[in-house]
């Protein structure tokens, strides 16, 4: 039977950082950050299928092409404040910025991407939240665990 690794962890402790120097190694660090999923990885299937191709199945190759996706994040909402100020002005931004998450174990995950939604969620019986979604621009760079 196989063992879950000791290394295996929960998302608490899950850093996300906007950088706000581009020369510089400077970030502010969203504060009330209660959910990240990160960008899920895609590239396309190219159909080479001939008039030939065996028994009538479509072939495909890979394409050169990869998409780094979007992430998005749900955050504790202090309407035009803290995190939100930080979203909204991202998302009257019409550049790119630089963003790094750092996982609990010291891993991060860094790239170049634009706020495309922002919303806020107000239920009259819980806690108000923000959200955002990121689209995600070139490669992202992936620094492991020290």
């Amino acid at each position: 039977m196989a063992v879950t690794s000791p290394e295996t962890d929960v998302g608490f402790g899950i850093i996300l950082q906007k950088r706000t120097t581009p020369s510089a190694d400077t970030f502010v660090t969203l504060a009330e950050v209660v959910e990240f999923t990160p960008p899920e990885f895609t590239r396309d299937g190219v159909d080479f299928t001939h008039m030939a191709s065996p028994e009538g199945w479509r072939e495909f190759k890979p394409s050169k092409l990869k998409d780094a996706g979007e992430a998005q994040l749900v955050y504790n909402l202090i309407p035009g404040e803290a995190d939100d100020d930080v979203i909204a002005d991202q998302f009257a931004y019409n550049g790119l910025d630089s963003w790094r998450i750092t996982y609990p174990n010291g891993a991060k995950l860094e790239f170049l991407g634009f706020v495309t939604s922002h919303q806020h969620a107000t239920p009259m019986d819980d806690k108000m939240t923000g959200s955002a979604t990121f689209k995600l621009s070139g490669k992202p760079i992936i620094t492991p665990a020290p």
